[in-house]
């Protein structure tokens, strides 16, 4: 009841705001792939005109072609299932798999949730109006980030407030173990033990953070990038480059071609 809730107060929301417009229609409205323009409703040419103007407003404001924005709904949706949201364990299950979904929950039932802080923190990023899910629009800009064109300071900036996890602007030594130790406890290939974890944290700290105050601003997170870039390797995906190419057959079913 509260998922239906969100959904019902955020497109309202969305309605009220043509920027931010979510790719929204009920089933009823969507066009057959066999179907011509000719021979569509009002409601469903509405209906399409309002799905290619989103598209066409994502487009606009990412690094992402109207057809790579077809492509990403497509993935969105094998996500999303049929509430057009990804909520979190729907997130974690896409990441790692249904196994480590199942996990997630468990886990959160015995309130034994640190294991998958990391995971946690990015689907946060994504849900950056903090409601809970992820809808089509933030899925999209999030993975704007990643796109190997975005600017490192934005790439950076992303990273950086990954691992704030307090929001204060600041990275803490707690914050940066805390997820490190996350990290390490679902890795099959790292096995960290405490005492080679506070080695790594001594050395991150002696190197990034300048002012030898106990944590890490901005400023010195971002030095740490100009001067090693791999630092934020994972940042970019090479593929959201070629997303038109690479899924051909997802454009070809949403455009009725």
């Amino acid at each position: 009841y509260h998922q239906m809730g969100c959904v019902a107060s955020r497109e309202e929301e969305l309605n009220n705001n043509g920027s931010n417009t979510l790719w929204k229609a009920s089933a009823e409205e969507e066009e057959s792939p066999t179907t011509s323009n000719s021979n569509l409703s009002n409601s469903q040419k509405k209906a399409k005109s309002f799905h290619e103007t989103v598209h066409s407003k994502l487009a606009k404001n990412t690094y992402f072609s109207e057809n790579d924005v077809v492509v990403l709904k497509t993935l969105f949706d094998s996500v999303a299932k049929e509430d057009d949201v990804i909520d979190e364990s729907e997130f974690i299950e896409a990441l790692f798999g249904k196994k480590k979904r199942e996990e997630c929950l468990m886990n959160q039932k015995k309130g034994q949730q640190g294991k998958f802080m990391f995971e946690r923190r990015l689907f946060e990023k994504f849900d950056s109006n903090q409601e809970g899910y992820i809808f089509f629009d933030e899925f999209v800009k999030t993975l704007n980030v990643f796109h190997p064109r975005m600017s490192t300071n934005e790439k950076a900036k992303f990273a950086f407030d990954l691992y704030d996890v307090n929001g204060n602007g600041v990275i803490t030594r707690e914050e940066l173990k805390e997820l490190v130790s996350a990290v390490m406890k679902r890795s099959i290939f790292l096995n960290l033990d405490e005492e080679a974890i506070e080695r790594v944290l001594d050395s991150t700290f002696e190197q990034v953070d300048i002012e030898k105050d106990g944590s890490i601003s901005y400023e010195e997170f971002y030095r740490m990038v100009k001067e090693n870039r791999k630092c934020i390797a994972n940042m970019t995906i090479p593929t959201l480059t070629t997303l038109s190419t690479e899924y051909p057959e997802f454009i070809f079913l949403q455009s009725g071609g």
